[in-house]
């Protein structure tokens, strides 16, 4: 399986090989229809440096490693089009039915909250001079992560911790100028609806984000974008919640280039700090 192969072998590979390495594993299905050259031309390197690492990975050239991508593509289409019929009770049919519920929320997220909907609240976080991140439990991770997204494009967000005298201090600091976004996964919320309703004593700007219309922060806010949680079995997905706020932010980030030309930065300094020596490369190449 190419895929094993490529982790065998990855940390031994050269820069150039590296980048052959991560376009095969991230393009897979456009790669299962590219010839040597061609992808080549994708990564920017020559089409020995493409025939050489297939050999690198044990093939005896391109068409075997090429085969070898085709049939895990193969393999991936039938998967869907011919699942297998396994009990209820089957780890991999509990796996796919959360799979299958999950889709089906992302998609709601787009059926429930329409065009005109989804631009006012863009406008909203827009309009914001800071935003704060107000959840619980399961919730709190995502927050976190979506306020570290927003900070690393420039734009002031927080994730407001769950402690109650840390999240009292910073609500503390709070003005009509900020946006307070609850964000709630299931029916419970009501430390963050409590964080919520003080928000706009504050004369704060608030919007919920939340997995079921019965929590209690859809009643503490103004505006709802609404990102269906439902699951299969017990335990609460984040699924779709991670997906609204991700698309959210996307929104905010492409609103000027100055974010756009944080992201190249970041991927030119990444990029110059994990890059290997010219001699190293010569060495791995050898």
């Amino acid at each position: 399986m190419y895929r094993q192969k490529i982790r065998e072998y990855y940390e031994h590979l050269s820069p150039s090989y590296s980048r052959v390495a991560d376009f095969v594993l991230s393009h897979y299905y456009e790669v299962a229809f590219m010839t040597a050259a061609q992808l080549a031309e994708a990564v920017n390197v020559d089409t020995t440096t493409v025939v050489r690492f297939s050999q690198r990975l044990g093939y005896n050239g391109y068409p075997e490693l090429l085969q070898d991508i085709r049939e895990q593509v193969k393999g991936e289409i039938y998967a869907v089009y011919e699942p297998q019929t396994l009990p209820q009770s089957d780890p991999a049919t509990i796996f796919r039915m959360q799979v299958e519920q999950d889709d089906n929320n992302l998609r709601q997220i787009l059926v429930q909250n329409p065009p005109e909907h989804l631009q006012a609240i863009t406008a909203l976080c827009q309009d914001a001079e800071r935003i704060f991140f107000v959840a619980e439990g399961y919730a709190n991770t995502v927050a976190e992560m979506v306020a570290t997204q927003l900070r690393h494009q420039e734009i002031r967000a927080e994730a407001v911790a769950e402690d109650p005298v840390r999240r009292a201090a910073t609500l503390a600091m709070l003005d009509n100028r900020d946006l307070v976004v609850g964000i709630s996964t299931s029916e419970y919320g009501e430390s963050v609806a409590r964080a919520l309703n003080f928000a706009q004593s504050q004369g704060c700007r608030t919007l919920g984000i939340v997995g079921s219309l019965d929590s209690p922060v859809n009643r503490a806010v103004e505006s709802i974008l609404y990102a269906p949680s439902a699951v299969s079995g017990t335990l609460p997905s984040i699924v779709s919640l991670t997906s609204a706020l991700t698309a959210l932010a996307q929104t905010l980030m492409d609103r000027d280039s100055k974010p756009q030309n944080r992201r190249r930065a970041v991927s030119d300094a990444y990029h110059f700090l994990t890059r290997k020596s010219d001699v190293t490369e010569r060495i791995v190449v050898n």
